[in-house]
């Protein structure tokens, strides 16, 4: 793990504080200041912020959970669709997908955790029928499905090169004073997306030892926890050395 990706994304945490704290205060200036506008849709704004605000000083002292950034972007995508903000809203639920598909939550029982996933935005896409009237929430489905769209065919265009990222695994060779062979199956098994209970019936031990074990190994691996694991050792293989050349490899 190196020390740029960290600092990469406490910088970007930072540049996502001052942008919600500015967001904020228009906000509130609005509310206080526009009484013409639609108070719900202006309280929706105030409470999105608010919360943004306080995700993003968590980031910025925990930049690297990534579950963290799905959350708040699965509340700007609801929030978006309640203030009729379609494609903004799509762009987040999208966003938030992909973070939770990187932090290694859809791993296991994908189909299952998407449609759950999508229960709570679709449900704030059709309250815009009572609120904006038929024809706006026929306007905002052709505008969300547009977005998709947009998304579907980004995909196509980046899947090739992704598809040839993920082929291309590094190796990571660590050390043999700090790691065992069966750190190295741990370590592995984690990365397929099996859960602490599972290894812990597969080796006969407790499951409080597994994640003690973890723990342990992602501090040697200079990561905090499991998601920040699962993010950035995704199509790696571990390969076990002398400290000279886990020197040179880093």
């Amino acid at each position: 793990m190196e020390l740029i990706d960290k600092k990469i994304w406490k910088r970007a945490s930072a540049i996502g504080l001052v942008f919600t704290i500015l967001c904020l205060v228009v906000c509130i200036i609005q509310y206080y200041c526009d009484p013409d506008a639609d108070t719900f849709q202006k309280g929706v704004r105030i409470a999105i912020h608010f919360l943004a605000v306080n995700f993003f000083i968590f980031l910025f002292f925990n930049p690297l959970s990534f579950r963290t950034y799905s959350v708040l972007f699965y509340i700007y995508g609801c929030g978006n669709f309640l203030d009729n903000g379609n494609v903004l809203g799509a762009i987040c639920i999208s966003a938030s997908l992909v973070f939770l598909n990187t932090s290694g939550f859809l791993k296991t029982r994908r189909n299952t955790k998407i449609v759950s996933f999508l229960i709570v935005p679709l449900s704030c896409i059709f309250v815009q029928c009572f609120h904006t009237g038929k024809l706006a929430f026929l306007l905002s489905v052709f505008y969300i499905l547009g977005a998709i769209y947009i998304f579907y065919l980004t995909y196509l265009m980046l899947l090739p090169r992704v598809e040839k990222a993920y082929s291309m695994k590094s190796e990571k060779i660590i050390s043999r004073e700090k790691f065992t062979e069966r750190d190295i199956e741990f370590l592995e098994r984690v990365l397929k997306g099996e859960k602490y209970s599972k290894i812990a019936s597969l080796y006969n031990i407790s499951e409080s030892s597994v994640k003690a074990q973890m723990i342990e190994l992602y501090h040697h691996l200079g990561v905090n926890s499991r998601t920040e694991f699962l993010a950035f050792c995704n199509g790696c293989t571990f390969v076990l050395g002398d400290p000279e050349q886990t020197t040179e490899n880093s």
